[in-house]
C-alpha cells in the first residue's frame, strides 16, 4: 500500500511538470497569435488542462472501469466551480466579471458544466444523456463570440514566424505526452487502490482522482496569482469545466451508449448546480467578492462531508 502511494505521488508530480510545460507554451502561443487571453484560455488552455481528464476517460474505457472516469469528471468540475475559482477570487481580492468583454455566455457555460450532475442522479447515463451533453457543449461553442479570430490569427502567425510557433507547439506536444503517460499510471494505481479498499471506483474518481487531475487548474491558479493574469485563469476554468461535459458524453458513446453507477450517486452531487447558480447570483453586479467566494468553498467542504455520512 505504502509503495503504491509513493508511486501515485511521483506520478502526480510528473503530471504537474507535464502540464506546466504545456501551460507555459500556451501562454506564449496566445501572445504570438495576438488573441484575447480569455478566448485563448477558454479554447486552447481549457483543452490542455483537460488532457488528464481525457486520458483518464481513455484508459478507464480500456480497463472497462468507466465509473472511475465518471466520478473524476464530476469531481473535477465540482473542484473547479466550488474550490479553484473561489480561491482565485479570494487571492485576487475579488474579480470583475464582464460578460461583454469576455465573449462568453456565463449562464450557458455554468448550465453546461452542471448538466452531468442532473443526468447521473438516477445512477445511469444513457445514449440520450450523452447526446444531450454533446449538443449542450456544441451550443455553447456557437454562443462564443469572435472564435473565428483564433484560426485567422494562427494562420497569419505561422506564415510570419513559423519556427517560433513550431517550437511552442513541440513543447506543447511534449507536455501533453508527459501528461497522458502520468495519467495512465495514475488510473491503473487508483483502480488497484479502489479494489484494496473495497471502495467504488466512482467514489475514488469523485473524491481522490479528481484532485489529482485538477493539478493543471491548480497550476494555473498559482501562476495567475504570481503573474496577475486573472482573465487567463477564469477562461481556463470555464473551458475545462464545460469540456468535462463533452468528455463525459463521449465516454458514454465509447462504452456502448450506457454507463451504470451502482454506488455514490447521492443527492449531495447537487452542490455543483447549486454552486453554479450561486456564482451567477454573486456576479450579477459584475463583481465577485471574497466573502461570496468563501461561501462556495464552504459548500465544497459540505459536499465532501455529505459524501461520507449520507
Amino acid at each position: 500500500m505504502f509503495s503504491m502511494l509513493l508511486y501515485l505521488l511521483a506520478s502526480f508530480i510528473t503530471l504537474w511538470i507535464g502540464t506546466g510545460i504545456s501551460i507555459s507554451s500556451i501562454e506564449r502561443l496566445s501572445k504570438k497569435i495576438h488573441i484575447s487571453s480569455f478566448i485563448a484560455s477558454f479554447f486552447i488552455l481549457g483543452l490542455v488542462t483537460s488532457l488528464s481528464e481525457i486520458s483518464v476517460a481513455l484508459f478507464s474505457t480500456i480497463n472497462e472501469t468507466p465509473g472511475i472516469s465518471v466520478g473524476n469528471l464530476l469531481g473535477a468540475s465540482t473542484i473547479v466551480t466550488l474550490l479553484v475559482i473561489p480561491i482565485q477570487v479570494m487571492c485576487s481580492k475579488g474579480i470583475v466579471v464582464n460578460t461583454k468583454s469576455d465573449y462568453i455566455n456565463f449562464p450557458t457555460a455554468y448550465l453546461v458544466a452542471s448538466l452531468p450532475v442532473m443526468l447521473i442522479l438516477d445512477g445511469n447515463l444513457s445514449l440520450y444523456d450523452a447526446l444531450l451533453m454533446v449538443i449542450a457543449y456544441t451550443y455553447l461553442l456557437f454562443t462564443v463570440s469572435n472564435k473565428e479570430t483564433i484560426m485567422n490569427n494562427l494562420e497569419q502567425s505561422i506564415s510570419h514566424k513559423p519556427l517560433s510557433i513550431l517550437k511552442e507547439i513541440l513543447k506543447l506536444l511534449l507536455g501533453s505526452v508527459i501528461t497522458i503517460i502520468s495519467s495512465k499510471i495514475i488510473v491503473s494505481n487508483m483502480i488497484l487502490l479502489a479494489e484494496q479498499l473495497n471502495v467504488s471506483p466512482f467514489i475514488i474518481g469523485l473524491l481522490a482522482l479528481s484532485i489529482g487531475t485538477s493539478i493543471p487548474e491548480i497550476t494555473i491558479l498559482i501562476r495567475s496569482y504570481i503573474h496577475k493574469s486573472r482573465n487567463i485563469a477564469l477562461g481556463d476554468y470555464l473551458g475545462s469545466a464545460t469540456l468535462n461535459t463533452l468528455i463525459l458524453g463521449l465516454l458514454v458513446f465509447a462504452n456502448g451508449g450506457s454507463i451504470k453507477i451502482t454506488q455514490g450517486t447521492k443527492y449531495n452531487l447537487l452542490v455543483l448546480p447549486l454552486g453554479a447558480g450561486l456564482f451567477l447570483l454573486f456576479s450579477r453586479d459584475k463583481k465577485f467578492e471574497r466573502k461570496e467566494a468563501l461561501v462556495l468553498v464552504l459548500l465544497y467542504i459540505v459536499f465532501v462531508i455529505l459524501e461520507f455520512i449520507l
